[in-house]
């Protein structure tokens, strides 16, 4: 074939084409996730409270009371989509065929869309559905954190003004992918979905973690507690990939239960 100017502007193109996905393909990553969900409930003792108080439980508590003991209640799969400035994590909690039979296969349904920067993963938007309950969504408009139910296109129910960065449940796992491990305590502007809370999360010990029938070497970092807030929180990070092996959090004690998020496998990075 004669190198004629269309054919010369042709080839041109194909190559432009390629190295543009090859760019793309260097700066895209996706990884999955996958956990099991433990409980520790004492039903007795959120039964007491809610009589108590004259507090109404929400349809997803049912599954405390169905625990005995301790018992795994689920799995979540997180899929974490990174560019080379934003990110997009969903999260599925799919409940055990046990518990799923008996709540109508309520599933816990979670999705969180940002910026990357050197910052880490910053929230734009942070969607939450737990069971059959309303779509929670909290979304960063003008420097505040708005907050909505079912849909955005309604009025919001609730702000919360902020300066600087902000996280959610699911960003505090991953925040230190590719990053380093804090050295000393950090301090998380974290959303749930409903409200805006200040985490600071204080470097712990370090353990060579039992997992995967091996040994993992981990460090731990626990959230600070307070009179207004007992609610516990600690996550123990792999010290090489960064990666969450576990997490667990402990509820404000009217609840009575403990959750327990154990990874399965450490994914290829």
């Amino acid at each position: 074939m004669k190198n004629t100017p269309s054919f010369l502007a042709s080839m041109r193109l194909f190559c432009l084409i390629c190295l543009s996905l090859m760019g793309f393909g260097a700066l895209a990553q996706s990884i999955q996730f996958e956990y099991d969900l433990k409980i520790t409930a004492d039903p007795a003792k959120r039964a007491a409270y809610l009589k108590q108080s004259g507090d109404a439980p929400s349809p997803y508590e049912q599954v405390f009371n169905l625990v005995k003991g301790s018992m795994s209640v689920a799995t979540i799969v997180d899929k974490v989509d990174l560019r080379k400035d934003q990110y997009h994590i969903n999260s599925t909690g799919t409940l055990g065929s046990v518990l799923a039979t008996v709540l109508a296969d309520q599933k816990l349904l979670r999705d969180s869309v940002g910026s990357v920067t050197k910052d880490g993963m910053l929230t734009n938007t942070y969607q939450e559905k737990r069971g059959n309950t309303e779509l929670l969504i909290a979304r960063v408009e003008k420097n505040v954190l708005n907050f909505y139910k079912v849909s955005s296109r309604t009025p919001p129910v609730g702000s919360a003004s902020f300066s600087g960065r902000l996280f959610d449940m699911l960003t505090v796992g991953y925040q230190f992918l590719g990053r380093d491990l804090p050295t000393k305590s950090v301090t998380l502007p974290v959303t749930d979905g409903r409200s805006l809370k200040t985490y600071t999360l204080v470097r712990g010990e370090a353990w060579d973690f039992p997992f995967d029938n091996g040994k993992v070497r981990a460090i731990r970092y626990y959230k600070t507690t307070s009179k207004d807030d007992s609610a516990t929180f600690e996550v123990w990070f792999s010290e090489k990939e960064h990666v969450p092996l576990r997490s667990v959090i402990g509820l404000n004690a009217q609840y009575g239960a403990t959750i327990q998020v154990d990874l399965k496998k450490i994914p290829a990075m």
